[in-house]
């Protein structure tokens, strides 16, 4: 299966985007409680904000990807989580991340991460 190039470019690019969403997953609660003292309540709204886009969008996302190239939502889905976990130590080294920045990141993340998921299972 290696050597169908298709395959090895979605089987490299799916290894390196799990891999770094497990890293988030488990550095994105320890840095709102740790670094900037979150409280129970913040959390619960950080929480809710990773999961609100699938409320909000879950029912129109799979009637805009069927619209679109597949292959290119995966990226661009990609890519936006990216730029969105890139602005996290880009905000710390400026010294004005907050609370609030990490809901809206985790909004966009969501975003980003339904389109990917919907296009995904269409894809393959």
């Amino acid at each position: 299966m290696l050597k169908i190039a298709d395959f090895r470019k979605l089987w490299i690019g799916q290894s390196i985007s799990v891999f770094g969403t497990q890293i988030v997953g488990l550095a994105y609660p320890v840095l709102a409680v740790l670094l900037l003292g979150a409280t129970e309540f913040q959390m619960g709204i950080l929480n809710a904000a990773d999961n609100a886009a699938f409320l909000f969008f879950g029912l129109f996302a799979g009637v805009w990807v069927d619209r679109w190239r597949k292959r290119d939502v995966m990226i661009i889905g990609d890519l936006v989580r990216f730029l969105a976990v890139l602005s996290i130590p880009i905000l710390w080294y400026v010294g004005v991340l907050e609370v609030w920045h990490l809901i809206a990141i985790g909004f966009l993340m969501g975003v980003a991460t339904l389109f990917f998921d919907v296009a995904y299972q269409s894809y393959i």
